[in-house]
């Protein structure tokens, strides 16, 4: 995930250390573990997903917005949707905060920077930063755990496996067949696989499955 920042101390690439991961890897003696990297970046904020700011940067968020709906609603653009938009901005409120995800649909077109998910940067470890940049996003971690590696990736909420096994690899979404699916959050209920897949804590499960965060996935797919 890329997420914009003017703050010159987060530029860079900052790795979430998931425990959940570090104790799926100890207990399984997996010999690397990868976890999700967030890239912050001070350009293109356009394509990225969240912004950080400091505190002090709100108001320059909103004056900014502000300019660009002042602008659409004298070419006369969407008058009903830039005007609750307005609204919003005038009461000195980041869309984002002042909005749910659905109704944030149909002005996403009109690219106000505050209607994307916005954290406010107040010197907080890096891990509670990113923390509550995956709340704000709707995301979450799903594991993939093989011989040689545990791995964590970021998703979506609501994601079905499919898309999960394309975050993996596009072969994997492309030839899926079946995923078996296990939850970290149930390590301690069994010895191994087979003693997970007898107690029912390893299902097979289908394209439709909605993966759950802290799902470790093993995609069966055909070439």
């Amino acid at each position: 995930m890329k997420i914009y920042t003017k703050n010159q101390e987060l530029i860079g690439k900052k790795a979430f250390r998931d425990p959940r991961l570090t104790r799926r890897a100890e207990r399984f003696r997996s010999p690397k573990v990868s976890f999700y990297g967030f890239a912050f970046t001070d350009q293109r904020r356009e394509v990225c997903e969240a912004v950080v700011i400091d505190p002090q940067e709100t108001l320059d968020l909103i004056v900014e917005d502000l300019d660009k709906a002042e602008a659409l609603k004298a070419k006369g653009v969407s008058p009903d949707r830039i005007e609750k938009v307005l609204g919003a901005l005038n009461r000195e409120q980041l869309l984002c905060e002042q909005f749910s995800p659905d109704e944030l649909k149909p002005i996403k077109e009109y690219a106000f920077v505050s209607a994307k998910p916005v954290v406010r940067y107040t010197g907080q470890e890096t891990d509670e930063l990113l923390a509550q940049i995956i709340r704000k996003t709707d995301s979450l971690f799903f594991f993939t755990a093989g011989e040689k590696e545990a791995k964590a990736w970021l998703l979506r909420s609501g994601a079905d496996a499919v898309t999960a096994a394309g975050k993996i690899h596009s072969d994997l979404a492309r030839g899926f067949i079946k995923a078996e699916v296990y939850n970290v959050a149930d390590l301690d209920k069994f010895k191994n696989m087979a003693d997970a897949r007898q107690r029912g804590l390893l299902k097979l499960v289908g394209r439709e499955y909605v993966v759950q965060d802290g799902d470790v996935l093993d995609v069966k797919f055909k070439a």
